[in-house]
Formats: structure tokens, sequence, C-alpha cells
């Protein structure tokens, strides 16, 4: 009864970790989207094939240096430091 009781524990410590590391590589998406998307929106000429794809093939872009509000740019370092947190790449 105790082997299966510590396997039970293992399983489940091994599925929680697998389901957090997905959690987390999710997470790690949406902020870089949420990234780029303000990026898009300043007209960011993007190098990232990924990203490029995802805008159009810089269709749009006008800057490799674009200008953020106030607000734009608290929002970019939250994310950043959300990714900090998560080890994102």
């Amino acid at each position: 009864m105790k082997k299966l009781t510590i396997a039970a524990i293992a399983s489940l410590t091994t599925l929680i970790g697998v389901n957090t590391a997905f959690a987390s590589e999710q997470e790690c998406k949406k902020l870089k989207n949420d990234s780029d998307v303000i990026y898009a929106s300043k007209g960011f000429c993007f190098k990232d094939p990924e990203a490029k794809s995802r805008f159009n093939d810089n269709a749009d872009c006008y800057t490799d240096k674009p200008k953020f509000s106030e607000a734009e740019q608290k929002k970019l370092d939250a994310i950043k430091d959300r990714q900090k947190e998560l080890k994102c790449n």
C-alpha cells in the first residue's frame, strides 16, 4: 500500500510538472505575441521570421526604433519582467 501511494504521488508530481511547463510555454508565447502586437502597431520592422510572417512580411513596417507611449512602455516592461520570471527564451 505504501509503495502504491508513493508511486501515485510521484506520478502526480510529474504530471503537475509537465502541465506547469506547458502552461509556462503557452504564457511565454502569449507574452511574445502581446509584445509583438505593440511593436507592430508602431511600424516596427521584424527580423524574426515567425513575427514577420504574422505581420504581413513587414509590409507596413517603417522603423527599427519605434517610439512608445508611456502606457505602452509600461506594458512592455511588465511583459519583459514576466518573461524573466518564467525564463522564456
